[in-house]
């Protein structure tokens, strides 16, 4: 069956079988490529993409991080004060499959027992956290990621929860997390995350194209997601979010409209659209794709383009680079209110930039700076076996940092900051940026940014190009003594 033909046999989305009205939009589709390589050649932005840049989902990125000794990760705890609230980070390194395109610190295992064991020390560093602090810090988030957190048994889960509420207090409120395989859930694991207070999940969908799916080791029928949907909806798990990535091999423009549509109809809340990282070089696994089947960047905008345009369409928002949310979510609200945020997890709207993180590679972030734990499962368990903090990467921050920090926040958030302004906030000279500020010109000449009276303003339609934009700011960025520091701008 041809791709238009697939279309009509999924749905219209009036949710009439309408074969006009599909054409139509499968002809405004091929119409809309045309118009945006014309935009691109306006604003003449094709010579930005393609270049790394770090995603700022810290400042600074974590390629920068240098040793740290577990006692200043102590302190940073220990500076804690009762009136604040933190987001709490749970990662689980272990998958049953590996998936090609996975850029996780992540492995695979057949056998449950040394899930099993992992989770003995993870249990020990949030007790060692506890024991620690002189009272129970408030909690706004919790969120399981991985790897396949859903890998836990019920009795795990139900042990790791029942440590993280003797240590912690949890609000009613609070958002519970947890991302998901749609392979992997069972009737069991949604009752015990209902059980537990679980009120968010986030399923990784990728692609629905059989072909795709093949080409990432990653066979999921739209007809298995939909049942996870289901099963997930009947035990009130509303909020549910899906992951699709773009640039993976063997995709294309008329398969990705056929990925969205028969996304959309199973109405998720949220959906990420994050740009697949080639990185054979730091995943090994990687190099199982051809990279003949890989699309082009100019591919990759292209399909950027159309999950814009598409769902923008479809009554979902535009938050920052690579998220979309219904008006009604906390994201939307976040971005209206001027409180969204992005951390190692991506956008968020909670309310501070505190998180603490257990397990392998967790990476926490206080106020006085960033804290990562080793990356290496069995390390990190010998360590944490030994009653001592895995900590040993990170960065302290210093009174620059937090002035760029902020600034990078801004344009991620927001796509526009006032420089003036920030530079009175942090008690800068007015002209302390303008060195910055000059080197926009080659982005304000294309009409990517405007920059007038220090106020810098995004305008691409190909948002991810803000990275670059905000690497201007960062000092870290110019150096290039490695090779393929970052991920490409895509």
């Amino acid at each position: 069956m041809n791709v238009l033909g697939r279309l009509i046999d999924i749905l219209d989305f009036s949710g009439r079988r309408d074969v006009l009205c599909l054409r139509r939009r499968f002809d405004a589709l091929r119409a809309g490529r045309d118009s945006m390589q014309r935009s691109w050649q306006e604003q003449d932005v094709q010579r930005f993409l393609g270049k790394e840049a770090p995603r700022y989902t810290s400042y600074p990125s974590a390629h920068h991080f240098g040793a740290m000794p577990a006692a200043a990760y102590e302190t940073a705890l220990q500076s804690l004060q009762p009136h604040q609230s933190l987001g709490l980070y749970l990662h689980v390194p272990f998958c049953e499959q590996m998936c090609y395109f996975c850029g996780c610190n992540t492995h695979i295992t057949k056998r449950y027992s040394p899930v099993s064991a992992y989770v003995e020390s993870l249990v020990r560093e949030i007790h060692m956290v506890g024991g620690l602090l002189a009272f129970r810090p408030k909690v706004h988030s919790i969120h399981f990621g991985g790897g396949s957190p859903g890998i836990l048994s019920p009795e795990d889960m139900a042990e790791v929860f029942n440590a993280l509420m003797s240590n912690f207090s949890i609000g009613s409120g609070a958002e519970i997390s947890i991302e998901l395989d749609p392979r992997r859930i069972t009737l069991p694991k949604v009752q015990s995350y209902v059980a537990m207070g679980f009120n968010r999940v986030s399923l990784g969908v990728q692609d629905t194209n059989p072909a795709v799916q093949r080409a990432i080791n990653r066979v999921q029928p739209i007809e298995l997601i939909k049942e996870s949907v289901d099963l997930l909806r009947s035990y009130g798990l509303k909020s549910i979010g899906m992951d699709l990535i773009y640039g993976l091999p063997l995709q294309t423009l008329e398969s990705l409209a056929v990925t969205l549509a028969e996304v959309r109809r199973l109405e998720p809340t949220r959906i990420s659209a994050f740009s697949y990282a080639h990185v054979p070089w730091m995943k090994k696994h990687q190099t199982l794709i051809d990279r003949d089947t890989l699309p082009t960047t100019q591919d990759k905008a292209e399909f950027f383009m159309l999950f814009d345009q598409t769902l923008q369409e479809q009554g979902y928002r535009a938050i920052g680079i690579d998220h979309f949310a219904f008006p009604d979510d906390g994201l939307s609200k976040a971005l209206d209110n001027h409180t969204l945020r992005r951390n190692f997890m991506g956008y968020t709207d909670q309310p501070n930039d505190r998180l603490l993180a257990f397990g392998a590679s967790a990476i926490s972030e206080l106020d006085g700076g960033i804290f990562q734990n080793i990356p290496q499962s069995t390390t990190y368990q010998n360590t944490i076996n030994k009653a001592k903090f895995a900590t040993n990467r990170g960065w302290l921050f210093s009174g620059e940092d937090q002035l760029r920090k902020a600034i990078i926040a801004e344009l991620m958030c927001y796509f526009e900051i006032d420089i003036g302004n920030i530079l009175i906030d942090h008690e800068l000279p007015f002209g302390y940026l303008d060195g910055e500020l000059a080197q926009l010109g080659e982005f304000s000449s294309a009409g990517v940014v405007t920059v007038r009276n220090r106020k810098v303003v995004f305008h691409s339609p190909l948002r991810m190009l803000v990275r670059s934009v905000a690497s201007v700011f960062d000092p870290h960025a110019a150096d290039t003594t490695d090779d393929h520091r970052y991920s490409k701008v895509a």
